[in-house]
């Protein structure tokens, strides 16, 4: 149960987290827009928004998912070692000039 409300409250950071970060995007427009145009080093600024969005968006669908029970299935591999039936001769490619 206590991991069930750790979760929860992620969520909720995050989904505010990810909603601030929209809203302060799309009402700062033309300030958004006129940092990405000058160039030079502000050309970095579109993409650590990027990673910015990207972090705080993937964590909350990440939770979102979690809170519903939904997660990714858990694979297991077998590790399986074989004897070869017959032992083969190491083959060596040799140069003749």
């Amino acid at each position: 149960m206590a991991r069930k409300k750790k979760t929860l409250v992620k969520l909720l950071f995050f989904g505010v987290v990810t909603a601030t970060l929209y809203a302060g995007l799309f009402i700062n427009e033309p300030i958004v827009k006129t940092l990405c145009a000058r160039g030079g080093l502000y050309a970095l600024f579109p993409v650590l928004t990027a990673f910015v969005f990207s972090f705080a968006h993937g964590n909350f669908t990440n939770y979102f998912w979690q809170t519903l029970g939904i997660e990714a299935k858990k694979k297991t591999t077998e590790l399986t070692t074989y004897d070869r039936p017959v032992e083969r001769k190491e083959v060596r490619t040799q140069l003749r000039a």
